[in-house]
């Protein structure tokens, strides 16, 4: 009997892991699976021995309850990742390698940690840099967790950006903002047109979508993209004409699955299940 591979996709938050698992059939999506694990770590700290055995004994049951056809993409806590913009001199029209060798060289004068240190990936549109970092220890070590567990890694994503994928599963346009709030987090991308505009703030100080605001970069566009708002803590949403509220259910065609009361807490995750291929 044919069976569908299944799209896993798996979070890091605060002091939980979170995974989701969906599959196609045709051009549908299927939620399949939507699996928490609360840990007695935070995943903001340096990882351990400890935390590797912790996690993997995790890994190693949910593995075992998915089928056999399935990969994972995955995205590291959004306060272990950095990013960087610069402008590409008019002048410089170098071809591969080359272009890399000189992108290298840029980002190791911007970033504070040593080259050695950090993976970094890159994005050229209109002669405009988009860098995004991550401490090469923090990929190694799930590189190797997710191997040990049987898992067959397919991508490694920065969290905000995968709003962006569940967002056009759910029908949002490609112009507008994608925010989420979940406990203790902001995270937002921006429209298609603004590939940079992503990021993610703690909620001090900022307890409702009208305070996020001013932290939008809307690079004087006008009119305003729209704000789509997904979130189950209904105290950010107060001032409801600040942005329009979907939910995740909206990317999926079917669901024969137990949901989770707090649904929307799982929208990262979603995201990296959705995955398939650079927006």
């Amino acid at each position: 009997m044919y069976t569908s591979k299944w799209n896993i996709g798996i979070d890091l938050y605060q002091d939980r892991i979170q995974l989701v698992a969906a599959k196609r059939r045709r051009q549908y999506w299927h939620l399949c699976e939507c699996w928490q694990q609360q840990l007695p770590f935070e995943l903001t700290d340096s990882s351990s021995h400890e935390q590797y055995k912790i996690l993997l004994n995790i890994l190693l049951q949910w593995r075992q309850k998915l089928p056999k056809k399935c990969s994972v993409s995955f995205a590291l806590p959004a306060v272990r990742t950095i990013k960087q913009q610069i402008s590409l001199p008019s002048e410089i029209n170098l071809p591969q390698p080359e272009l890399g060798w000189y992108l290298q060289s840029q980002a190791e004068k911007r970033f504070a940690m040593h080259a050695q240190e950090l993976v970094i990936d890159y994005r050229v549109i209109k002669q405009q840099v988009y860098f995004n970092g991550a401490r090469q220890s923090d990929i190694t070590f799930w590189q190797n967790l997710l191997t040990e567990s049987g898992f067959n890694l397919l991508a490694i994503d920065v969290a905000p950006i995968a709003l962006r994928y569940v967002a056009r599963n759910a029908g949002l346009p490609d112009e507008c903002w994608v925010v989420h709030y979940r406990q203790g987090e902001w995270l937002w991308s921006g429209p298609i047109s603004q590939p940079a505009n992503y990021n993610h703030l703690q909620d001090t100080d900022i307890p409702t979508i009208s305070h996020l605001l001013p932290f939008l970069d809307q690079e004087n566009t006008s009119p305003a993209s729209p704000i789509y708002l997904i979130t189950d803590h209904q105290h950010t949403h107060r001032t409801a004409e600040a942005a329009h509220l979907w939910e995740l259910r909206q990317a999926f065609q079917q669901s024969n699955i137990k949901l989770p009361q707090l649904l929307g807490d799982f929208v990262i995750a979603a995201g990296l299940a959705l995955r398939h291929g650079d927006i």
